[in-house]
């Protein structure tokens, strides 16, 4: 019974959404730009190895996982198509501790687009994006994979140009080789940041 009513209860807010941007009046034109700079944790979501199928939850068990909690930093540039969806960049940082005590390092590289239903004083802006991410190890190894992720969150604009906000979503990293010498490697990683962030938009 608390399953069907989160359930319904979220659907009756994104209909409150995207019904609002319909009755709203639109803050920005072609052209708008939006300058983003945000911080905050990253957490483990899952790390998937294919090769002995199994999936740790979290930070992880044992010898595999990571520490609970990382950090991650970004700046974001873009600029509007249309009065709410905007097109551009990040380039970020994050990192996190494996549990045997090796750094990885993770450079997301991609292009995002985000639609922004409601806007004005507050705003609440859906970005998906994708890419790539360099990523290493401490012990010494690196690798590009694909990166993607899914972003939503809530802005308060102080002045015009200046806002505040708090954002998560969803990292999906996979790590695929074709090589069959490499097959045992393929893993898939999901991450949850929490960020702070600050906007500039004109």
């Amino acid at each position: 019974m608390k399953q069907k009513l989160k359930s319904i209860s979220l659907l009756l807010l994104l209909a409150v959404v995207l019904c609002s941007s319909l009755y709203s009046a639109t803050y920005y034109d072609n052209g708008s730009q939006r300058f983003t700079i945000t911080a905050g944790p990253v957490l483990p979501l899952t790390l998937t190895t294919f090769s002995d199928d199994y999936t740790g939850v979290g930070s992880g068990e044992g010898v595999t996982g990571f520490e609970p909690v990382g950090g991650f930093g970004s700046l974001t540039y873009q600029m509007f198509l249309n009065p709410y969806v905007a097109i551009g960049g990040e380039i970020g940082y994050a990192f996190n501790y494996n549990v045997d005590g090796t750094l990885l390092t993770n450079v997301p590289m991609q292009f995002k687009l985000t639609y922004i239903p409601l806007q004005g004083r507050f705003e609440i802006p859906i970005s998906l994006g994708l890419g790539f991410s360099y990523m290493s190890v401490s012990d010494g190894g690196a690798y590009l994979p694909f990166f993607a992720s899914f972003e939503t969150g809530i802005d308060w604009y102080f002045t015009d140009n200046w806002g505040v906000g708090v954002k998560s979503g969803i990292w999906v990293i996979p790590e695929l080789y074709f090589q069959s010498s490499k097959s045992s490697q393929n893993a898939l990683l999901t991450m949850v940041p929490i960020t702070l962030s600050v906007t500039y938009r004109s």
